[in-house]
């Protein structure tokens, strides 16, 4: 099952970078765990002393690490979309890297063994982090049941339109998962243009053009676009043909030209032109 869009939002993840920190920091000064190194009981929160400044050291290399992963992890999901499966192997491989520059850190101050302390480190780590973990899901679970709550009832609303206005033809878009996110009559459809992994819907809202941008695929949407009289006109568009005013040709290539102001020209590839052009002649 793929990730909510709530999981990548960079204001979610902003506030995780920043509360996992500060939950370390505020968890340490109150509980002040050792670290199972001799005669450093109790250095961590010794403020008489240079030591006091090892844990805001502590706490800004996970900051570090958390806002590197995240800022990756943001970048990647635009390309793909990972499976709760895949988040949970990225969550723990961001968590063992945090353990191993904190590790890093307090064997040099310490002038201890790297490894006498790490897996003292990943343990106590794993008691601090989990509950900021569990919190942040739980947190992005009830924001994502909420925007399906929330999209369910907008659906049910621009049904209820369509069917006042007595609108037929209505599509209704749905994105990769399969949730209707936009139901517009086929005739206000002017094209729609592929972009990675999202689609961007074009259409006239009573003479007001609205882009609406979708996640999800041309392919994956062209058998409704095809069947509600949408013709492809290049690997990257749709086009509704009663929008066309004129296809030209010229030396930068074939255009087509839409009906409607505001609204740039459609390119056209030599794949689709032929057809295009039929059904635009018939």
């Amino acid at each position: 099952m793929t990730l909510s869009e709530q999981y990548y939002s960079v204001k979610s993840n902003i506030i995780f970078c920043l509360s996992v920190p500060l939950f370390v920091m505020f968890f340490v000064v109150l509980y002040n765990p050792t670290f199972g190194i001799s005669g450093h009981d109790g250095w961590l929160t010794d403020w008489s002393n240079h030591a006091g400044l090892c844990l805001p050291i502590i706490c800004a290399i996970i900051l570090g690490v958390l806002l590197a992963s995240r800022s990756i992890l943001c970048f990647a999901l635009v390309r793909h979309t990972l499976t709760r499966r895949e988040f949970l192997v990225w969550q723990f491989a961001e968590f063992l890297v945090g353990c191993l520059f904190c590790d890093l850190f307090l064997s040099l101050y310490l002038h201890a063994d790297y490894f006498t302390t790490l897996t003292r480190i990943i343990i106590l780590g794993l008691e601090l982090v989990i509950f900021p973990y569990i919190f942040y899901w739980i947190a992005m679970e009830l924001v994502d049941h909420s925007m399906r709550l929330r999209e369910a009832n907008n659906t049910i609303a621009e049904l209820r339109k369509g069917y006042e206005r007595n609108e037929a033809g209505a599509i209704r878009f749905a994105d990769e998962k399969g949730n209707v996110k936009l139901v517009v009559g086929a005739e206000r459809v002017i094209s729609i243009e592929s972009a990675g992994n999202y689609v961007t819907i074009l259409y006239d809202n009573d003479g007001k053009l609205v882009r609406y941008s979708l996640r999800n695929t041309l392919k994956s949407i062209e058998d409704i676009c095809k069947a509600n009289g949408l013709v492809r006109c290049h690997r990257s568009y749709f086009v509704n043909l009663n929008k066309i005013k004129i296809i030209r040709r010229n030396a930068e290539g074939i255009f087509a030209e839409i009906d409607h102001s505001g609204v740039d020209d459609i390119p056209v590839s030599k794949t689709y032109a032929p057809e295009l052009m039929r059904l635009f002649s018939e």
